[in-house]
């Protein structure tokens, strides 16, 4: 029985279960990010007229003033409020004037002028339509055209993130949110474009506009993510992690991302050390988490092989351990019962993270219909938590119907003899 590790790459985790989940964002480096705040139109915009008005304003701009500063510097009165609200929202007012601060845009460290952009964000943000609109694009992680625009959005709205939602998604910040007014989308786009936050380019094929978040956009609603208690991965973050945390994230990657996470992990601990951490991991994990202990042991190799032959004294991992050292050239035997023990293992582990169709067509081993159908019309017998849910999967989703009858009939037989008393043991007993 070759195991099918692989599927913990293979599926696509960003929608396992049919929720949505935020991509894995790459942060730009910040001195990279400052640079784009520091020519941000609106942001340039707001402090020159923050240092046009130090001298000349006196509280509000009247109207004569707004004609007058519009005139000078250039400016729509559309781009003129704007810069009004991000100037004086981001205390910028006054601070232009003789004796007070530098520009920050000009000389200022890459710290300060992010913190000037994200002080400018927030003002530009106070409209919920606008903050669900960004939020929406985050949640997409890739350029959406104009006309699914309100589609992303209402998806963000319905779905946030998964989990524990009021840990992730406080009342009233999203969920709660009406889609944007397609009267004002146009402007908001272009305020959004101004301040650095959205890309705009073009379907070429489709004759469509399409919009993205930036690299400094995607900093900047990341930080406000997270400061919500959302869970925001970023890439590269998990290298100095323990094993379950890394193992429990990836999930939350694609299959490229995710090689990136764990050659990184690898590369900061020797082969041997990684082995332990696994099998530590694995041990006291879910049956995903063992699946993805072992997927990531495939790319320690040999080294590995020491600390898989100590994990044969552990029930739980004994299959798992057996199996992988008989793949690496290892004997290792494997008990009655192993191999179907294993399969609704692996089985439940995919079940945890990605959609049963996906799952059935990852799993079973490649043998004819009805050598398909007598392995899982046997699986019955297996003692495992996971069993009827894989059964019913396989009865549901199976495209051979002789192989998904069989699952039908065998998880009929498992209900029955759980109804008899016959339940299956703990997560950390569950042997034949």
């Amino acid at each position: 029985m070759r195991t099918p590790y692989g599927a913990w790459v293979a599926t696509s985790p960003r929608t396992a279960r049919g929720t949505p989940r935020p991509p894995v964002v790459r942060l730009a480096p910040r001195d990279e990010l400052a640079a784009a705040a520091r020519v941000a139109p609106l942001l340039r915009a707001a402090r020159d007229l923050a240092r046009w008005a130090a001298d000349r304003v006196n509280g509000s701009l009247t109207t004569q003033d707004a004609a007058a500063a519009a005139e000078e510097l250039e400016l729509t009165q559309d781009e003129l409020t704007a810069a009004w609200q991000v100037a004086a929202g981001a205390r910028m007012l006054g601070g232009y004037g003789p004796g007070h601060r530098p520009d920050v845009l000009a000389g200022g460290d890459p710290e300060a002028v992010l913190a000037l952009w994200d002080e400018a964000l927030c003002v530009t943000l106070r409209s919920t339509e606008l903050d669900g609109l960004v939020t929406a694009l985050y949640t997409v992680g890739g350029p959406v055209r104009i006309d699914a625009l309100f589609e992303a959005y209402e998806t963000a709205r319905q779905h946030g993130l998964p989990g524990d939602r009021p840990a992730q998604q406080p009342a009233g910040q999203a969920a709660d949110r009406d889609p944007p007014d397609v009267g004002m989308l146009p402007a908001a786009l272009e305020t959004l474009a101004d301040l650095g936050v959205v890309d705009l380019g073009s379907d070429e094929e489709a004759g469509v506009l399409t919009v993205a978040l930036s690299r400094l956009g995607t900093w900047g609603v990341h930080g406000r993510l997270r400061a919500r208690g959302w869970q925001v991965p970023v890439a590269g973050q998990l290298a100095q992690d323990r094993a379950a945390v890394l193992l429990a994230a990836l999930a939350d990657y694609d299959a490229e991302e995710g090689e990136a996470e764990i050659a990184a992990w690898l590369a900061r601990r020797g082969s041997r050390e990684a082995a332990a951490e696994l099998m530590e991991a694995a041990s006291g994990g879910t049956p995903g988490l063992r699946g993805a202990a072992f997927a990531v042991l495939d790319r320690v190799g040999d080294e590995a092989i020491p600390a898989v032959r100590e994990a044969l004294a552990d029930p739980v991992l004994r299959p798992h351990a057996a199996v992988w050292l008989r793949d690496h050239g290892d004997d290792a035997e494997l008990g009655r019962g192993d191999q179907e023990w294993l399969l609704v293992d692996l089985g439940a582990g995919l079940l945890e993270e990605a959609q049963p169709e996906d799952v059935v067509a990852e799993l079973l081993p490649d043998l004819p219909s009805g050598g398909q159908a007598k392995l899982v019309a046997g699986l019955w017998q297996v003692s495992h938590p996971g069993l009827i849910g894989l059964l019913t999967a396989l009865g549901e989703h199976h495209h051979d119907a002789a192989v998904a009858k069989a699952a039908r009939k065998a998880a009929l037989k498992a209900r029955s003899r759980a109804a008899a008393g016959g339940k299956p043991p703990s997560p950390h007993h569950q042997r034949p």
